[in-house]
């Protein structure tokens, strides 16, 4: 009686061991599949278009090394209703579908008289294929109340994409 029970308390313990090894095995391997999806994202910005001003002096957009931001100057607005529309395209380089999910902008000031604008892009469940491109357009204008010419706004645009 006293083999039978050691050996079914051995049966019970390579049972539960392989059970905990294959839980632990098998959590690995999606950690692992979720790591490659997401390097098969990749949405960048990929051009800039002719800038129009209107009001505005000397406004530029420049596309940072990494192409995940862009750096939109518009440096002197003269008086107010004063714009500057920058065009930029951006393309899907991965090979998944991406959409659109939030923008970050770093150096604005969302209670002062610049504001800005996007047309054409948004937030929405528009999506973005491997090799396509979208366009749009970031306005910078000048419309709250102030006395004073505005000059040197400078700010930095990040778009963030998650797979579809």
């Amino acid at each position: 009686m006293k083999r039978q029970s050691v050996f079914l308390v051995c049966i019970i313990l390579i049972i539960l061991t392989l059970s905990i090894g294959y839980a632990i095995f098998r959590s690995s391997v999606d950690v692992v599949g979720k790591s490659a999806i997401v390097k098969d994202l990749d949405v960048v910005f990929y051009e800039v278009g002719e800038i129009t001003e209107e009001g505005s002096v000397g406004a530029t957009a420049k596309i940072m090394s990494d192409k995940k931001r862009i750096v939109i100057n518009a440096p002197k607005l003269t008086f107010k209703g004063a714009y500057a529309m920058f065009p930029i395209t951006i393309k899907n380089t991965g090979s998944i579908p991406a959409k659109l999910e939030s923008i970050y902008e770093y150096g604005t000031n969302k209670e002062g008289a610049i504001k800005v604008s996007y047309d054409g892009i948004g937030v929405t469940n528009e999506v973005l294929n491997p090799g396509d491109t979208t366009s749009f357009n970031v306005k910078v204008s000048w419309e709250g109340d102030t006395s004073k010419d505005y000059e040197l706004l400078e700010f930095m645009l990040k778009f963030n994409y998650v797979q579809v």
